[in-house]
């Protein structure tokens, strides 16, 4: 498996390099009101509005400090492009399926289903995350639909 490798607020994670359809510089994007916390924005990518994810937000690891080296990873999710922010990426890696092992049964849960797979490369291990599912079916159809109305507890 060939994944993508990016840092979240110190935390080392992957996606499958097969989902993502692009990685573009973090510079800025454009509010939208009665989004839930967690959607940092839109940002207009050669003519598409993408909705963009803010990963820290959405797994409660604090603020994202955005830096010169803060990307974007757009991926496809059914028929929808999205955007997600992160700290860094740092490198594609090829993995064997060695050094894959299916999520823990004991962390794999209703809320973390996006948790595939850890990777091992060396002593480092990273959460291999299926970025089409962090955002659920029913959230992905208000953001389609534009219907965040009250989003104080978003």
């Amino acid at each position: 498996m060939q994944i993508v490798v990016f840092t979240l607020n110190g935390e080392i994670c992957g996606v499958d390099a097969s989902q993502v359809k692009e990685i573009v510089k973090f510079e800025g994007l454009a509010k939208m009101p009665k989004m839930p916390k967690f959607i940092e924005g839109i940002i207009n990518l050669r003519g598409m509005v993408i909705p963009v994810v803010n990963l820290s937000k959405r797994f409660s690891l604090g603020e994202l400090e955005v830096t010169k080296k803060t990307k974007i990873i757009i991926i496809e999710a059914g028929e929808k492009l999205i955007g997600f922010i992160v700290d860094d990426v740092t490198e594609i890696l090829k993995l064997s399926s060695q050094n894959i092992e299916a999520t823990p049964d004991i962390i794999q849960k209703s809320y973390n289903h996006y948790l595939e797979y850890v990777g091992k490369k060396g002593e480092k291990l990273i959460s291999i995350l299926n970025l089409a599912n962090i955002l659920t079916d029913a959230e992905l159809d208000k953001l389609d639909n534009g219907e965040f109305e009250s989003c104080e507890n978003c």
